[in-house]
């Protein structure tokens, strides 16, 4: 799976998430400050991610994911032969 595909899964379990439309998400935006998810979001929404992209993400590392493009670049990384936890992406 290619990170465009894994953008738009993201995409459509943040508009779940959120009640945003698709078409109103950007890779740029910010869980909290931008999408407006509190820790139970991002609980519920790591959560489905695991299920949906079959990985596990610990509490540490779903602390450092803070905008939507790390989420992919996370998930990306996960699938693709890093599966140490802990490695999301640095606060930028």
């Amino acid at each position: 799976m290619d990170k465009k595909e894994i953008q738009d899964k993201l995409i459509d379990i943040l508009a779940k998430h959120t009640q945003i439309d698709t078409a109103n998400l950007n890779p740029d935006q910010h869980l909290k400050y931008d999408l407006g998810l509190d820790s139970l979001d991002v609980a519920e929404m790591v959560y489905e991610i695991e299920e949906e992209f079959d990985i596990t993400i610990s509490d540490e590392s779903a602390e450092k994911i803070q905008k939507i493009s790390d989420t992919v670049d996370f998930i990306y990384e996960q699938m693709h032969g890093n599966t140490e936890e802990g490695t999301a992406p640095q606060e930028s």
